[in-house]
């Protein structure tokens, strides 16, 4: 999986998602997250970048698979790049059908283009809207965005 210890962010943008997915609500500190039950569900890291936030397709795919092999249901990626990959689009069909949920981020290019890996079929992409509920200026917005959010 991704360089560096498992369970250090050194680019914090995986702490951060993780905590707007798994913040605990109605304690009157901070935001709710989409369970605000905190019995309801428990985090497995799979680490498949580097602690700068780079890395290749073979970490993420080594994380995907560690991630499904310890009975993950949803997968969360906020990551993106690269263009389509054969391999990729295997995996992730095959983890898609062991009944995994994958969500990952539209992308950040202001544009229509493909973006990987919310672009391949058996991911969700989610895009992003701004405080008007309006599609954020910077967000990436296809025909395989299925949601989007604040």
């Amino acid at each position: 999986s991704g360089s560096g210890l498992w369970n250090v962010d050194g680019h914090g943008h995986g702490t951060h998602c993780a905590g707007t997915i798994g913040a605990i609500g109605d304690n009157e500190i901070g935001v709710t997250s989409v369970n605000p039950d905190p019995t309801d569900f428990k985090f497995f890291i799979g680490k498949g970048l580097s602690d700068s936030g780079s890395g290749t397709y073979s970490g993420i795919y080594q994380a995907l698979r560690e991630c499904a092999n310890n009975k993950a249901k949803v997968i969360s990626l906020s990551l993106g790049g690269g263009a389509y990959s054969a391999i990729g689009d295997s995996l992730y069909k095959e983890i898609y059908d062991e009944g995994i949920l994958i969500i990952a981020a539209a992308g950040n290019n202001a544009n229509s283009k493909a973006f990987y890996p919310a672009s391949y079929k058996h991911v969700m992409s989610v895009g992003a809207v701004d405080s008007n509920e309006k599609k954020a200026g910077f967000s990436t917005f296809n025909d395989q965005t299925e949601i989007a959010a604040p």
